[in-house]
């Protein structure tokens, strides 16, 4: 019964981005492995490139490769993930505006992540970072692993 209330709320209040993330994962599905992660659907996209994660409604598309990585860093990614997922469920058709556009912008512009290198601002520092970092660890139940998420992954205060 949760997970058939998960998915009407999902593609009912949170159809934009559940849709976008249904349409990848169908094209996605046939080329990489995927999983469960708690309601989510996990999807690997292996790459070399810089991408780490995304999280489209209850559809996340993650970036396993080492670049750096490491295991912790899966495992973190993945309970950061789910938490903009319950962003998703929370926010529904605001999900973009109040989360999506912001984060982009947060992780790609250069001028930014150029800012948060020379200020020594953590990735996690934006609102929407660290809530979707408090909302996942407590929607998993999981702890984090990762130096930086220990440190400074605004967890217990997001906002």
């Amino acid at each position: 019964m949760k997970r058939v209330l998960f998915l009407i709320w999902q593609f009912t209040w949170g159809l934009p981005q559940n849709l976008i993330g249904l349409i990848a994962f169908v094209a996605l599905s046939k080329k990489y492995e995927y999983k469960a992660f708690g309601q989510a659907i996990v999807t690997y996209i292996p790459t070399e490139k810089a991408f780490g994660g995304i999280s489209l409604g209850m559809f996340i598309f993650l970036n396993p490769t080492p670049l750096k990585r490491t295991q912790e860093w899966v495992h973190d990614a993945h309970i950061h993930e789910y938490g903009h997922t319950i962003q998703s469920l929370i926010l529904g058709w605001l999900y973009f505006p109040v989360v999506g556009i912001p984060s982009f912008i947060w992780c790609n512009a250069k001028s930014i992540v150029k800012w948060r290198k020379d200020t020594d601002h953590s990735y996690y520092w934006l609102y929407c970072e660290g809530w979707a970092n408090h909302l996942g660890r407590w929607a998993s139940k999981l702890p984090f692993q990762e130096q930086e998420m220990l440190e400074r992954g605004n967890y217990d205060n997001p906002f």
